[in-house]
């Protein structure tokens, strides 16, 4: 299964066309075609005459603004490969695309394939023995997904006349020839590879393959088939006499889904000439790549992350991430129940507290690797989601719904259930023991999820691009950082003498704590409101109805043993139809709502494309109706009067996507800034009134103030 951003940028990279592009590549140049693209097209043949049963050449040039790129046939880590789909006469027929070796594009932890300035792609055209009289025109739409610190998708219609008695006879024989010497040379090597550890070892050998005066620095190699390697990972190249090996960390598939697949060597000559050759190479035997022979040089470009940043810089900023999220908004709802156990924990014994404190981490790091497996598996197996994808669904918040009127019902002693399960209630809301202090830290990662804090977002994006086992330990310092304090204070008396001595006052305590749990219950409910339709969101409110019946009736229970078992089965049927009533369907997106929550456009990369296009700023922000960090962000900095004339008076396009229901386009925005969650605002300055270039996009921090954002538009 493809990478999940490759997946993403190339349906996006389906959704757009440019109308207005069609050309006659004969008359025109492509600085006349979309002067106002990133990439210009130009398309030209080797002659502008055909004869029945004749092979046509055909390049498609492309010609790409400074400092942006495209994207190979593996585009890498992310983007899209330019895809070509010709109308042509009936019995004409092209061959496959031939593509330039391409150059590595690093962008932060990912690595990309692609092309600057200029590039030719190209393809044969076979003409059938039998062709129509008079001019025969060929059209192509071409469709590139272009980059740099955002990707654009461009499409346009481009056409070859052919045969045309008006126009000057044509021979492009010598451009297309520079052009075919870009491509790479099949040779006749003999290649495999395999696992080696955390290594993928491709191993070619070849009769006189010589390397004299080429140093092993200059070599790389591309994998037509995505997944073989993890791309930006540096690789160890050994040349022998006749073999060369490669060593690079193994990519994110299994090799067994890659029996075989061409391989792209680049490299160096001694003239410091670029050279590429191509190959086929299958999976291995399974046997050690290493050689006897002595290597004639050798290079060993592996970086020691620890030290460079990689995976201790991304466990420093999860660490941090995660102590920050306690003061994100989305937390508050939780501070209560934490709020409680911090009092109870001040009358017990520095042994228990300190259990505690183990207890409640136990629960948010376990909670947050479960949360993360989840994430990381349903990406492998193709599913297009980031973090906080669980309250994409109605189902799981109505749950959280549920559980949060539940915990309020018990706080302010509505209920109180003896016997077994009244023991285990009583522990996990009253927080209670080991169990509740697990249960809190539970709750916390649910509630928590949906948040990004600073440094938090740099350190998921790259967790996401890792394999499994360097992944979960990022998303469990998460978790220990968010933890942290509450672990720190069990683990130190002296702080917990500043707390409040315990006392009567506590049980109204604890009642009032009740409140913050019913003002969460009622924002998800309000959030249900935008997943699923009026029927779904009124079966929610009844079954919070059923639900406190059923624990009324278990608390009310009559000593006569066939009247208590009578309002035990009642008490059943009131939870089992509050289950019943849980919503398993959602509704789409409905930009209207955005357009009435504020002001601005709704976001698409159609409108995100039209926009740019212009000589006007462009402001984008991301939010969803489960972030509260968002709302948050939304009304005290950006929907305000002070803003709104900044936008007014430097006439700033603002553009709103809304990702409370998954939608493909906004995650595929998402990933192209290496983010897997919301909230995320990006600003795009206005054009330099001479070269037409806007500066680099800028991103906001994801906690906002007024001067914040007044400071980033001006």
């Amino acid at each position: 299964m493809r990478s999940i951003k490759i997946l993403l940028l190339t349906l996006l990279s389906l959704t757009i066309f440019q109308p207005g592009f069609a050309q006659d590549s004969t008359l025109q140049s492509p600085q006349e075609s979309a002067p106002q693209s990133y990439v210009s097209i130009r398309l030209l043949a080797a002659k502008n005459t055909l004869a029945p049963g004749d092979k046509i050449l055909v390049g498609i040039e492309q010609s790409i603004a400074p400092g942006w790129h495209t994207y190979w046939v593996n585009p890498g880590d992310s983007g899209a490969e330019t895809r070509i789909a010709w109308t042509m006469p009936e019995g004409f027929a092209t061959g496959d695309i031939n593509w330039p070796a391409p150059h590595k594009i690093p962008y932060g932890p990912l690595t990309n394939y692609g092309y600057s300035d200029n590039v030719v792609l190209l393809q044969q055209i076979s003409v059938p023995e039998t062709i129509p009289a008079g001019p025969v025109t060929l059209t192509a739409k071409v469709e590139v997904l272009v980059c740099k610190d955002i990707c654009i998708p461009e499409s346009g219609t481009y056409s070859l006349t052919f045969n045309d008695p008006a126009a000057q006879a044509e021979d492009n024989a010598a451009w297309l020839a520079k052009a075919q010497q870009l491509l790479p040379v099949p040779v006749p090597w003999h290649a495999s590879y395999e696992i080696d550890g955390e290594d993928t070892i491709l191993k070619i050998r070849g009769d006189n393959i010589s390397f004299d005066g080429i140093a092993p620095e200059g070599f790389e190699f591309f994998p037509l088939e995505w997944g073989l390697v993890n791309n930006a990972s540096p690789p160890e190249v050994n040349l022998y006499q006749n073999e060369i090996v490669f060593r690079q960390k193994r990519g994110d598939r299994a090799i067994e889904q890659i029996p075989s697949t061409e391989i792209v060597v680049a490299f160096v000559n001694s003239q410091k000439q670029r050279q590429a050759v191509s190959f086929i190479a299958a999976q291995g035997n399974g046997h050690s790549a290493a050689t006897t022979e002595s290597p004639v040089a050798s290079t060993s470009t592996a970086v020691d992350i620890g030290i460079s940043g990689g995976i201790a810089g991304a466990l420093l900023f999860a660490l941090l991430g995660g102590l920050i999220l306690n003061l994100m908004p989305c937390v508050f709802p939780v501070l209560s129940i934490k709020a409680l156990s911090l009092v109870k924990a001040a009358e017990k014994d520095p042994g228990h507290a300190r259990l505690s404190g183990l207890a409640y981490t136990a629960g948010v790091v376990l909670s947050f690797i479960a949360v993360a497996g989840a994430l990381i598996a349903l990406k492998a197996a193709g599913a297009g989601i980031g973090w906080g994808f669980q309250l994409q669904d109605p189902l799981v918040i109505a749950l959280l719904a549920y559980l949060l009127f539940i915990i309020g019902l018990n706080l302010t002693g509505v209920f109180e259930i003896s016997g077994h399960f009244g023991n285990l209630g009583d522990k996990l809301t009253k927080g209670d023991g080991l169990a509740g202090s697990f249960f809190t830290g539970v709750l916390a990662t649910l509630v928590a999820a949906p948040c990004t804090a600073p440094f938090m977002a740099a350190a998921i994006g790259y967790a996401l691009t890792q394999p499994a086992f360097i992944a979960l330990p990022i998303f469990a310092v998460l978790g220990f950082g968010l933890a942290l304090p509450y672990l720190a204070l069990s683990f130190t008396p002296s702080l917990q003498k500043i707390l409040p001595r315990p006392g009567a006052w506590m049980e109204t305590f604890r009642q009032l704590l009740s409140f913050p749990m019913f003002a969460a219950a009622l924002w998800l409910v309000w959030v249900l409101s935008q997943q699923t339709d009026q029927t779904g969101l009124l079966f929610v409110l009844v079954g919070l109805v059923m639900l406190a019946l059923g624990f009324w009736l278990l608390n009310h229970s009559p000593e006569k043993k066939s009247a208590r078992l009578l309002v035990q089965v009642l008490a059943a049927l009131a939870f089992l139809s509050a289950a019943a009533l849980l919503p398993f369907d959602k509704k789409e997106n409905d930009p209207a709502r955005i357009e009435t929550l504020s002001f601005g456009e709704v976001y698409s990369p159609e409108k995100l494309g039209e926009s740019l296009q212009t000589s006007d700023p462009v402001f984008v922000e991301m939010t969803a109706a489960w972030c509260i960090t968002c709302k948050v962000n939304h009304a005290v900095a950006i929907d305000i009067d002070s803003t709104r004339k900044v936008f007014a008076d430097k006439n700033i396009r603002y553009l709103v996507g809304d990702w409370t229901n998954y939608d493909e386009e906004i995650t595929d925005f998402l990933n192209s800034y290496g983010r897997n969650g919301v909230p995320i605002y990006v600003y795009f300055g206005p054009p330099d009134p001479v070269t037409g270039t806007r500066p680099e996009a800028k991103i906001l921090p994801q906690v906002l103030t007024p001067a914040i954002v007044q400071e980033a538009l001006n």
